[in-house]
């Protein structure tokens, strides 16, 4: 079976637990936190300041969403009042901002939580005070084994990583694959099944290196990666540190193919790294049917465009890949 086929049945599901879970809202306003006769209020939680910022823009998605749906009506006359909380991708600030919003902003639900690090730190408080959590986050912890109130409605890093291999192998002659990642659950998430893929097609990884979260100099992983004469770089980093590697490869003359995790958004990684030649061997995982900027997308650009500030949009261009990634928790609300 393929990825894409597995991750339509298991979005299937998950939709069904959730609508499950989530019951009729019409039928629970006057005992259920967070909804009125007139609203609905949703924690949307990530990280808007900080290193991991940019995957604020899978906040930024279902912000859009939301208002589109208020200017026609809401739902069952109800409409969506959106209460961010900025956890800086870390887990102590993390756990804060979830408590503030369960306990003082008393919310109905928590939605995206991009940072897996931080939605693994909540897990235990949702759990225990039952709110619904609808993520894009990629550690499949979070929903594997199953829990009776949080769902992914992406796929998560399993997906991914099998695919960031599957491209890898599928170049010509591909035999010294080096693993760069982070010493998380997050990025094990994807570099452990990019692993199992590859020995599955007898290929061993020539080398797995850690560059961890912080880290301003890829210096000694770069000239690592020369010294093994790799075919080919799994980047399994959040997208500052992917954006030092891709430099510190360049600066060094290393012209090796890099694919990256969805710790990066592809468009805010080409400004970070701010120098065409150090991308031009550069990819990322894909995650749509049809290209951006097609007529199938078109759509949801204009959304974005119509419903968020301009402090919510890029500084410049259109939004990105990111934007539209973090629809699917929105729109699973809208639909349960």
């Amino acid at each position: 079976m393929n990825m894409k086929t597995w991750n339509h049945r298991f979005t299937a599901l998950g939709l069904a637990l959730l609508l499950s879970t989530l019951g009729s809202i019409t039928a629970r306003a006057d005992s259920t936190q967070g909804i009125t006769d007139t609203t609905i209020r949703i924690g949307n939680m990530g990280p808007y300041t900080g290193d991991a910022s940019s995957f604020s823009a899978l906040n930024y998605g279902p912000m859009a969403y939301f208002r589109y749906i208020n200017s026609q009506g809401g739902i069952h006359g109800r409409k969506f009042e959106m209460v961010t909380a900025d956890d800086a991708c870390k887990e102590t600030t993390g756990i804060a901002a979830a408590k503030k919003l369960i306990y003082q902003d008393k919310v109905f639900m928590v939605l995206v939580t991009p940072c897996s690090g931080v939605a693994m730190a909540i897990k235990p408080t949702l759990l225990e005070d039952g709110l619904p959590w609808i993520g894009v986050s990629a550690n499949p912890k979070l929903t594997t084994p199953t829990v009776p109130n949080m769902f992914h409605v992406t796929y998560t890093g399993v997906y991914s990583g099998r695919a960031m291999a599957g491209f890898a192998l599928s170049k010509p002659n591909t035999k010294k694959v080096v693993l760069v990642a982070h010493t998380n659950d997050w990025a094990r998430g994807y570099c452990d099944p990019a692993t199992e893929l590859m020995k599955e097609k007898g290929v061993e990884p020539v080398m797995n290196l850690a560059l961890e979260r912080g880290s301003t100099d890829a210096t000694a992983q770069a000239l690592r990666i020369k010294a093994a004469n790799a075919d080919f770089v799994l980047g399994c980093l959040y997208e500052a540190e992917l954006a030092i590697l891709l430099r510190d490869l360049h600066k060094y003359s290393i012209s090796v193919p890099v694919i990256g995790a969805l710790g990066a958004d592809f468009e805010s990684t080409h400004k970070r790294v701010n120098n065409p030649a150090a991308v031009k061997n550069f990819y990322l995982p894909y995650q749509f049917k049809a290209p951006m900027g097609s007529p199938t997308m078109k759509k949801w650009e204009e959304m974005f465009v119509k419903f968020l500030e301009k402090s919510e949009l890029p500084e410049n261009g259109v939004p990105t890949n990111f934007y539209y990634f973090g629809l699917p928790p929105a729109i699973a609300t809208v639909e349960a």
